[in-house]
């Protein structure tokens, strides 16, 4: 069966840039801060594992397959999220301009993304492959409780934080205790940036009968939001001890708090436009850590070769 016409509300064939704009936004293209979270933890995990500068293969691998995987994610969770919504009765939430979208060809984009992102699991270290399909049981359990728990964003921590494990074992075979204290650094940096959105959204889930930790928190948001990074820092400084780094990575590390001070102070009235905006501060917190790491490694490379 061929995929139904989509038309504008004057009943002419939709250009084929609105189509686009559609599909953009059923896998989060929208959302650029969502792919920082997921892929620069990677980053600082490949570099670690490395010790310096990673296999090109598999940075290029590991960024590839975070995009292809976060998109298809965020496909299946708009259409499924909003399917099991409409049974219960609750306030369907689609995607953005998800009229623009053709169902079959959003369900084959989907299967599309998926076997791509399988294909670069395949290639990887078999101990990889395994925390892959642990990832895939994880990702299935947030599909049926992401509605019924107000820990969903830390669920969330935990799924986008577990490429952090597989990328150590794709570089060395195996995840050692530095990997799972990065890991456990992630999970508290991811869980604060969701939970910005959460608070962000925290009406609309209201209305639709959703949980989430912004609502568990109500009025002490902030306060939890802070719990969240203090714990993420507090990680980060035992992986910088753990991997021996110097000063370039202590230095990012500080320059990480400017945007998480950045954060509190846009979002202090808790209104949803600043909640976003804060969360859009994030993306130059794992930037200055990333920056940090690999200065490090470069730089001390250097003094050694001289």
């Amino acid at each position: 069966m061929a995929p139904r016409e989509l038309a504008a509300p004057d009943g002419d064939p939709l250009p084929w840039r609105e189509r686009l704009r559609g599909y953009s936004a059923l896998v989060g293209g929208d959302r650029p801060a969502g792919w920082l979270v997921v892929l620069l933890p990677t980053g600082w995990a490949l570099w670690l594992a490395a010790k310096g500068w990673p296999q090109m293969g598999l940075l290029l691998a590991f960024v590839a397959g975070g995009i292809l995987l976060r998109g298809a994610s965020r496909a299946i969770d708009g259409y499924f999220g909003a399917v099991r919504d409409a049974l219960v009765g609750r306030i369907a939430r689609f995607p953005p301009d998800a009229d623009l979208v053709d169902p079959r060809l959003a369900a084959l984009l989907c299967l599309a993304l998926l076997l791509v992102v399988a294909s670069l699991v395949l290639a990887l270290h078999p101990a990889a492959l395994w925390l892959g399909a642990s990832w895939t049981v994880l990702a299935l359990g947030y599909l049926l409780v992401k509605r019924h728990l107000y820990l969903a964003q830390a669920y969330v921590g935990a799924l986008a934080g577990w490429g952090v494990p597989m990328a150590f074992a794709a570089q060395s075979g195996s995840v050692p205790s530095l990997g799972w204290t990065l890991y456990v650094a992630t999970v508290f940096w991811v869980t604060a940036c969701a939970t910005w959105r959460s608070m962000a959204e925290r009406n609309d889930d209201l209305l639709s009968g959703a949980k989430s930790l912004a609502i568990l928190l109500g009025e002490v948001d902030l306060i939890g939001q802070g719990v969240l990074y203090a714990g993420a820092f507090v990680a980060l400084v035992l992986v910088g001890r753990e991997a021996g780094l110097g000063g370039w990575y202590w230095l990012g590390l500080a320059l990480a708090l400017v945007p998480v001070g950045l954060a509190f102070r846009i979002a202090r009235h808790r209104d949803s436009a600043g909640c976003l905006r804060a969360l859009g501060c994030n993306g130059w917190f794992g930037l200055a850590v990333l920056i940090g790491i690999v200065l490090d490694f470069a730089l001390r490379a250097k003094v050694v070769a001289a």
